[in-house]
């Protein structure tokens, strides 16, 4: 420092090291003062004073400008920090604004104002105890990052993280921003973390957490009603409160609720804070006031009735529309349509039938096309036919009208195009009918009155024909018992030279007696053999023979609603003719005879899905062998046929035969086995019982869905049955990497 620098400064150091030794006595006289004193034996120990904060200490300043290097130092001295500068950035004086005591953070505040008058700021980075003067453009990237509390901060620039608890952050920016100042503030929204990085001077920091406070405030809790109109159309409703709220926010009068159409109730729903429930309930009540509606006859003479009629519906009537505001009647008898509507809505529907009585003129019978989705087009096309020459589709005013003598024909250029076969020109009802086999559609010519009664007509017409899966169990049940009891006996022996023998032979295989060794047996049962070589045989047989038997036979047929069906499984077996004469025999073909299964039946779907069937359920075998090559084999068949009503899925029996046979025989010798006990020795007994039963099962099943699934499922499971590929794709999971 230079000499005449020295000089200058010297009485203001003076005059501030005075006023620090004179602020030195005073703490000091005030800390001894502070000190307890110790109590004596003569006197009483003195009430414990309160304890008071340590005062911060004072500056005096008998000066109002000093250079702002020195304002630094005595900051530095006083706060006890420690600061880096550049002291060619802190040239010049500054001009406090009185002489007298400040506090070291008053001289901070102080410093801080002029290094931002300057472009300067003082930071404390990340890291570091001491602080910084810095540019004001790198103050925000140099300051760390503070406390939301700024608890511990004395930096002139901070910077600190702000996270919003009931606002969205991007809502609080632009508000926040006000508070900031233009040469230092910075604000970045955090949209991850809904949080603010706020960069400032202190004092502009501190207000906008003030503002923020304010700001950022719960938001109160809507509150969900709904109000029942009685008289005006929710979505009239809710256009009309959309012009209030907006012309209400157009004045600075906005409001936070709403209020949804529910037409399917007739209500509105209210969604809005408690405070404007009533405003919205008073809006919507006062607006729920009945429309004026009127009853005016509309004539259309351009076109139909019924045309009209739909087009004044999908153009003019609106849904949720309250039932007392509209009302269409179709008046077939004088060809008007009645309304009753508003008197906007009579505007839109006069609007709408004059546009139509003012189309130029067109073709007096127009041309349409009725699609036939159910049914073949040659089918519903005689239907049709037939109830034209009923007149059923005839106009009765001119039924009742004089006939003339002869009719008006037609001719030229303006005569319909007719084709042979197709079309048949209709006499009264005056329309022409085609069919268009390749669409399978009707193409109608006539007038609009006939034509749309023809429509209707197709539509109870063109219904979808059931169809019946029927399934036919035959089943063939037999059992049968035999039991044979038998004994043989043989002796010989001689007198005088003469051989005799006796017998009682039964055929069952008793050895003779002149045999040496039993033979082997082949015969079937239990039997016992007695042989006594030379003199005596006997033999013993029993047997006993069951046998049962079941065959089911199961066919099915798919027939559409009163057609008949047949079903044969037969098996066919020639046999031969001979024609014979007096010199020659020739062998021909004589034929065949068929036996096997054979099913007819014939459904017809009632009310509640019950089915009327007619059937005819045969079940035929052969049951031996022919007697000679030209004669067939004998042959059994069990034959049922009638008519009954079935339920709809279930199993019913609806026809059997039951056969039962039992027979005894008994084979014995005269006299002999007749004797009682003794007798049982000379006796074959055999006792036989059969028993076969054939019952016939229907089931009938209705597919009625329209989309067929009845039908794909009762094939999925016929096609899993017999392990068959429907030929669809099978859709595979494949692991892609």
């Amino acid at each position: 420092m230079r000499r005449g620098e020295l000089l200058k400064w010297c009485p203001r150091f003076l005059r501030v090291s005075a006023a620090l030794a004179l602020s030195g006595a005073l703490l000091a006289a005030q800390d001894e003062a502070r000190q307890p004193v110790e109590p004596t034996a003569s006197s009483a120990p003195p009430a414990a004073a309160p304890q008071t904060p340590k005062e911060e200490p004072r500056w005096v300043l008998y000066d109002s400008e000093m250079d702002l290097v020195t304002l630094a130092e005595l900051c530095v001295s006083g706060l006890g920090l420690h600061l880096e500068y550049d002291r060619a950035r802190l040239e010049g004086r500054v001009s406090l604004d009185r002489p007298g005591n400040f506090s070291p953070r008053e001289l901070w505040e102080v410093f801080n104002r002029e290094l931002a008058a300057r472009s300067l700021a003082s930071v404390q980075p990340p890291g570091h105890a001491g602080f910084k003067i810095v540019p004001l453009a790198d103050a925000a990237s140099t300051a760390r990052v503070e406390s939301p509390d700024l608890q511990g901060a004395l930096a002139g620039y901070v910077k600190l993280v702000i996270t919003l608890e009931h606002r969205k952050a991007e809502e609080l920016a632009e508000a926040l921003k006000l508070a900031l100042s233009k040469t230092g503030g910075q604000l970045t929204i955090v949209r991850e973390s809904n949080a603010l990085v706020v960069s400032d001077f202190r004092p502009h920091v501190d207000q906008a957490l003030r503002v923020l406070d304010l700001l950022d405030l719960p938001s109160p809790t809507p509150v969900t009603s709904e109000m029942l109109l009685r008289e005006i159309a929710p979505l009239s409703m809710a256009t009309l409160l959309e012009r209030v709220v907006n012309t209400r926010k157009a004045i600075g009068s906005a409001l936070q609720g709403t209020a949804i159409a529910l037409p399917e109730s007739s209500s509105m729903l209210i969604v809005a804070p408690a405070k404007e429930v009533g405003w919205w309930r008073a809006t919507i009540a006062e607006f729920d006031r009945p429309e004026p509606v009127t009853t005016l006859h509309y004539t259309p003479r351009r076109f139909g009735l019924a045309e009209t009629a739909r087009l004044v519906e999908q153009s003019v009537h609106r849904e949720g529309q309250p039932p007392s505001q509209w009302r269409m009647v179709e008046d077939r008898l004088t060809g008007t349509l009645i309304i009753t509507a508003t008197p906007r809505v009579h505007g839109e529907v006069q609007a709408l039938i004059s546009r139509l009585n003012d189309v130029e003129e067109g073709p007096r019978r127009p041309l349409r096309a009725f699609s036939i989705r159910n049914r073949r087009v040659s089918d519903v096309l005689a239907l049709l036919e037939g109830l034209l020459d009923a007149g059923v589709l005839d106009d009765p005013a001119s039924a009742s009208a004089e006939p003339t003598k002869s009719a008006e024909v037609v001719q030229g250029a303006t005569a319909p195009i007719t084709k042979p076969g197709d079309t048949r020109p209709r006499k009264g009802a005056e329309v022409t009918l085609a069919a268009d086999e390749a669409t399978n559609r009707i193409l109608a010519f006539g007038e609009a009155r006939v034509l749309d009664e023809l429509g209707r007509l197709i539509e109870e017409v063109d219904v979808r024909e059931a169809q019946v899966l029927v399934e036919a169990l035959v089943l063939s049940l037999s059992e049968s018992q035999s039991r044979d009891l038998g004994v043989e006996l043989q002796k010989i022996g001689s007198r005088d030279g003469r051989l005799w023998n006796l017998t009682s032979l039964f055929g069952l295989g008793s050895p003779a007696p002149t045999a040496t060794s039993i033979p082997a047996q082949v015969a079937s049962g239990a039997s016992a053999v007695v042989l006594d070589p030379g003199d005596f045989s006997a033999v013993v047989r029993a047997l006993e023979t069951l046998n049962e038997g079941r065959s089911l036979t199961i066919p099915k047929v798919l027939v559409a609603n009163n057609v008949q069906a047949t079903l044969d499984s037969t098996l066919q077996t020639p046999y031969a003719s001979t024609n014979a004469s007096n010199t020659v025999a020739t062998t021909s073909f004589g034929g065949t005879l068929d036996a096997g299964t054979r099913v007819t039946v014939k459904p017809q779907v009632a009310d509640g899905d019950q089915i009327a069937m007619e059937y005819t359920v045969s079940l035929s075998s052969f049951v031996g062998e022919a007697l000679s090559a030209e004669l067939p084999p004998p042959r059994q068949e069990n034959r049922l046929a009638s008519s009954a009503t079935i339920p709809d899925g279930f199993t019913v029996v609806v026809g059997g035969l039951e056969v039962e046979t039992e027979g005894e025989a008994e084979s014995r010798v005269p006299f002999l086995g007749a004797v009682p006990l003794v007798g049982e020795l000379f006796k074959d007994r055999s006792k036989t019982r059969t028993k076969s039963r054939f019952f016939v099962f229907l089931r009938c099943s209705v597919m009625r869905a329209s989309g067929f699934e009845d039908l794909k499922y009762e094939s999925g499971r016929a096609l899993e049955a017999a392990r068959l590929d429907d030929g669809w794709p099978v859709l595979e999971p494949r692991v892609i990497r």
